[in-house]
Parts: structure tokens; C-alpha cells; sequence
């Protein structure tokens, strides 16, 4: 893959953060090295505007640096950038803020269905648990009550 192909797919992760591009203020730009043999790309956000582009950028704020596969991930949501950092998967040098003021414009990951079943399965369990415990501890219905309820009836009838 090449940084011009890597921008693209990057641009494209982006795309539907564009909206929220435009509530930044303040100047995002984030130069992003690569450990393959593969040349720089950016990612600015100024006055709004949204970029991404295969080239070093002279003016930054923040260089990441870091394996081309690992940068995907964190685009394509699959990896937080929190802990990108904390597992070593990217280095920065600069300001760290500017870097993680770019995660806010990654989109959210889609959970893959067999995890979302899984998912679903969890609570399910738990809650038919808490339901057990709170048959177990209801007190047993006396013999005497359904005797009062009907002479209570009875007593109605005569009335």
C-alpha cells in the first residue's frame, strides 16, 4: 500500500465527519510517519475544513509515528487511540492533544454479529438470574390465605 492509497481509505473513514469537522476552532495537524517503507500523509482540520493528504506536513503540531496497518485501524475505528498509545502501537512526538482531538471524527465500530449475539446473550443470562433469587426469596403463599379469601366471598354472598 502506498500513502496515496492509505490517505484515500483514510479520507473515506473521515467522510461522514465532516459535519463535525466544522465546530473545530482551533488548528488540528497531525503528520503521521510511517515504520514501512512508505512515505508521510497529514490530517488537519483548519477553519473547519477537513483534510487528509499524502504528503509531510512542515507546519505540525503533532507527528505520529507508527506501522501503516496500525494507523488504519485507529481510522477505521477499530483500535481507540487511548490505547493505541498505551500498547505502543503508535509514538508521538508534539502534542498529544492535537492527536486526540482527530478521534472524535473516526467512526464509531460496528460490532461483528457474532460478538453482538454474544452480547446479547450476556445480559439475558444475568438477568434470569436476579428472577431466580427473587422467586427464592418471596415468601411461600400460606395454606391459610386462599381459606380467608373464601370466606370473605361467602361472607359477600350473604350480603
Amino acid at each position: 500500500m502506498t500513502n496515496i492509497e492509505l490517505a484515500e481509505k483514510i479520507n473515506g473513514y473521515l467522510n461522514g465527519s465532516k459535519a463535525k469537522a466544522k465546530k473545530y476552532e482551533d488548528l488540528v495537524a497531525v503528520n503521521f510517519t510511517f515504520i514501512d517503507d512508505m512515505d508521510d500523509l497529514y490530517v488537519e482540520v483548519r477553519e473547519g475544513v477537513l483534510t487528509v493528504a499524502p504528503y509531510h506536513y512542515d507546519d505540525l503540531q503533532a507527528n505520529v509515528t507508527g506501522a501503516a496497518e496500525n494507523i488504519e485501524k485507529l481510522f477505521s475505528g477499530e483500535v481507540s487511540f487511548d490505547k493505541a498509545l498505551a500498547e505502543g502501537l503508535v509514538k508521538i512526538d508534539g502534542d498529544a492533544a492535537k492527536f486526540k482531538a482527530l478521534e472524535p471524527l473516526v467512526p464509531v465500530k460496528k460490532a461483528d454479529p457474532a460478538e453482538k449475539k454474544a452480547a446479547e446473550k450476556k445480559p439475558a443470562a444475568s438477568a434470569a438470574k436476579p428472577a431466580a433469587k427473587a422467586e427464592a426469596s418471596k415468601p411461600a403463599v400460606s395454606a391459610a390465605k386462599p381459606a380467608e379469601n373464601a370466606k370473605k366471598s361467602a361472607k359477600k354472598n350473604k350480603k
